[in-house]
């Protein structure tokens, strides 16, 4: 049933979860519902206490929500893969918490996140080879195959202390038969601008983007308040979010290389003016050309 849950949480104890959704009136899916949504909504001006007192997050961090359209009621439903559909992934490297989205996109052109993979000061390869287990435990029929999108700092050579070989995160993968992709001219700032564009609500009543909160609970919890602009002494925030809020970071910045690699796919609008400065020796995130690891 839709809003309603019961669980056993790790201790042992049986919880139930009881979303307003539950109640047809109030699904913000139906037309009824979207009346009393919207109606309700301008009760709660700051979008914290709506996210903590109606949508029962728990996650609501100090700072101001990267993506306070993001709700439960509109992109978090139970999902299944395609069969004979190709499998994307999206890869953020890192030893505290490398992350991986696993998505399709489903009948409707929307992209579905079906699962996430986060380690915790893992290798690239022990990671990888986690990434390859589940993969093929997950979806053993798969027949289309993987397409694989990272991050372009991966082309740069490991420096963490558990790993210092000279390889490359990307030359790691290719051992085991993984080639990703990446694509030039993209910020961070560009990334999330198409990650708005799939919250966005379509004509249909859907939205671009649909996420399996069961099987994605770090990326949901990012969404819902982990994942935020840290707030400033004179009461402004910063223009970027905390990257070192791991793991939550970690799962977003995969959803950008998944947005920023399938945004034509998706008929994604890319920003104008948006290459970023290429003369800067040292440099995270976007900014290598297109083209395989």
């Amino acid at each position: 049933m839709k809003g309603f849950d019961v669980y056993e949480t790790a201790m042992g104890m049986t919880a139930v979860r009881l979303h307003y959704s539950a109640d047809e009136a109030k699904d913000p899916s139906t037309p009824e519902g979207a009346k009393w949504h919207e109606s309700v909504r301008r009760l709660f001006p700051d979008p914290n206490r709506w996210a903590a007192e109606m949508e029962i997050n728990f996650w609501v961090a100090q700072g101001t929500r990267v993506y306070p359209e993001f709700t439960e009621s509109l992109h978090c439903q139970s999902l299944s893969p395609r069969p004979r559909k190709v499998i994307y992934r999206a890869w953020d490297f890192g030893w505290h918490a490398p992350a991986c989205l696993i998505a399709q996109i489903d009948a409707q052109d929307r992209l579905i996140i079906l699962h996430e993979i986060v380690g915790r000061e893992e290798t690239t390869k022990q990671f990888a080879q986690k990434v390859i287990e589940r993969c093929t435990r997950w979806f053993p029929d798969n027949s289309a195959g993987y397409t694989d999108f990272c991050d372009p700092s991966g082309q740069q050579v490991a420096s963490e202390a558990s790993e210092r070989s000279e390889a490359r995160d990307v030359d790691i993968l290719k051992v085991l038969g993984i080639y990703p992709s990446w694509e030039h001219g993209w910020s961070r700032k560009d990334g999330r601008s198409l990650v708005h564009q799939l919250l966005a609500t379509r004509i249909d009543g859907t939205a671009s983007m649909l996420v399996d909160p069961g099987q994605c609970p770090v990326l949901v919890q990012g969404f819902l308040g982990k994942f935020v602009y840290e707030p400033k002494k004179n009461g402004q925030v910063h223009d970027e979010p905390d990257e070192r809020l791991h793991p939550w970071a970690d799962a977003q910045a995969a959803l950008r290389y998944l947005a920023t690699g399938l945004y034509s796919a998706l008929g994604l609008r890319r920003q104008k003016g948006a290459i970023p400065d290429l003369v800067r020796p040292n440099y995270h995130g976007y900014g290598v050309p297109k083209r395989r690891g």
